[in-house]
This record gives structure tokens, sequence and C-alpha cells, in this order.
């Protein structure tokens, strides 16, 4: 039955969301609803992914009207981001130039109109006719026919994040989405697919440190930008800001360092359960 089937349970939870939260940004902006949103669309975009693999079927395209809303509203996510970790890096008695905070949130007022644009232009139409599709090609699936498909392509995903794991650092983008689809798709069912509850643990825990890797090189670019356009090379604030950057490459580096050391340690740990 389509009302038990968990992909299609899990599904409806985050159009529900996605559905709530562009109603909240309608009205006004709102840094909680702004993530929450995001997150639906990355979960509803990871259970298209499942599906098309589990019916064998093309990987399915991004409905633009979809990517233009996370993506734009991705922009203005980066703004608070810097914002707030940039503060992280200087002493209380010693905050951060003016200049920056005020060049940050100068960016983050011109990318505001645009989100408004695209909030009240977007359609959840392609949502409505892929939750058709989900309930046409799974609603009916033998639960142990669902089951098997699933271990199946989590199998292959699984296959090719560890292909990635060889050059980690160069790779690391490309494994932070392939860690993703499994963490989503993990926390779908009761029982294990392929890595257990405490492993699904350390999934999420793997993608934090390279979550916050992507927010600091957000800041990185931005303080790069402010520094290059802003400051003339020979003032002392043009050296105090390089200073940062360098503390900020310092910081990703040992993040990156740590995610791969839990990373490989997790996918040996499951691997040799799986075998027993």
């Amino acid at each position: 039955m389509a009302g038990d089937n968990p992909i299609l349970l899990h599904w409806q939870k985050e159009h529900k969301i996605l559905h709530d939260n562009v109603s909240v940004l309608r009205d006004k902006m709102n840094v909680d609803a702004i993530h929450d949103l995001r997150v639906a669309i990355k979960k509803i975009r990871s259970y298209r992914k499942l599906h098309a693999a589990l019916l064998k079927k093309q990987e399915p395209s991004k409905a633009e009207t979809i990517r233009e809303l996370f993506s734009v509203f991705g922009r203005h996510r980066n703004m608070d981001i810097a914002k707030t970790l940039l503060i992280s890096f200087f002493d209380k008695k010693k905050p951060p130039l003016n200049g920056v905070l005020v060049y940050f949130q100068l960016l983050q007022d011109q990318i505001a109109p645009f989100c408004q644009k695209v909030i009240q232009d977007f359609s959840e139409e392609p949502i409505e006719k892929w939750t058709i599709e989900l309930n046409q090609d799974l609603g009916n699936l033998d639960p142990g026919e669902l089951m098997a498909g699933v271990k199946r392509v989590m199998a292959s995903s699984v296959k090719t994040v560890n292909h990635d794991l060889r050059h980690f650092k160069k790779n690391s983008h490309r494994i932070r989405k392939g860690l993703k689809d499994i963490f989503y798709w993990s926390n779908i069912f009761e029982e294990k697919i392929f890595f257990t509850k405490p492993h699904v643990k350390s999934l999420h825990n793997i993608l934090d440190h390279l979550g916050n890797i992507q927010d600091y090189e957000v800041l990185l670019t931005n303080l790069k930008n402010f520094r290059k356009t802003i400051l003339a090379s020979s003032l002392d604030e043009y050296e105090q800001v390089k200073k940062v950057e360098i503390n900020i490459e310092k910081k990703k580096d040992a993040l990156m360092r740590r995610a791969n050391e839990m990373t490989d340690k997790l996918f040996a740990h499951a691997s040799s359960s799986n075998h027993h």
C-alpha cells in the first residue's frame, strides 16, 4: 500500500516542509525557514534519485524553478554564514573590522529582492507531478522487493563513494553529495540497509565536518573579495584580513583531515560488518 511505503511517507513529509517554508518566506525573510527549505529540497532531490535508481530509470533532471529557488536562497544564506563565522575568528576585545560586516550585509541586501522574486514566482507543480509518478511507481511495490532494491542502490552508491575516497580532498564535494544521499536513504528505513544506526550517526558527524568546510570556503571567498576590492595593500587592515584568511585555511585543512579519517574508519567498519 502507498500509505505504508516509507519512501512515499518521507517524500510527503519533505513536500509539506517545503510548502510551509515557501509560505513563510513569501511573507518575510527568515534564516531558519531558508535553511529548512533548502534541506527539504536536498531530500526531495535525493528521494527522486533513489526512485530513478530503484526503477533503473535515467537519473532525473532538476526542475529549473526548484534549482533556482535553491540557488538564489543559498546565496542569501551564504552571507549569514559569512557574518556568523567571521566573528568567531576574532577576540571579543578586538572585534572584526566593521567594514567587512557592512560589506557582507550590503551584499545580502542586494540578494534579498531576487529571493523575493523567485519565491513569489515559485510553483509546486513539478513536485506535485513527481508525487503522482512516485505513487504510481512505488505505491504497490512489495516490501521485500522494495528493500532488495534499496539495498542494491545503496551498495552501488557506497561503491562509488569508496572509489572517490582514494583522493579525498580532490573529490570532497562529490563525496559529500554521495554521503548525503546514503544518509538520507538510511534514515528512511527503521531496519539496517547497509549502515547500522551508530554508523549513520558517524555519517551525520562526517557530513557536519564537510558542511563546515564548505561554510569556511564561503567566508574565505567573500573575505578575499573584500580585501582585494576595498583595501589597499599598504593598509594595516589588509594584513589583518590576510591573517584571518590563513587561519580559515588551517581550520579547513584540519577539518578535511578529520573528515577523511572518520570516513575511512566508517567504511572499513561497515564493510567488515557487512561481510560477517
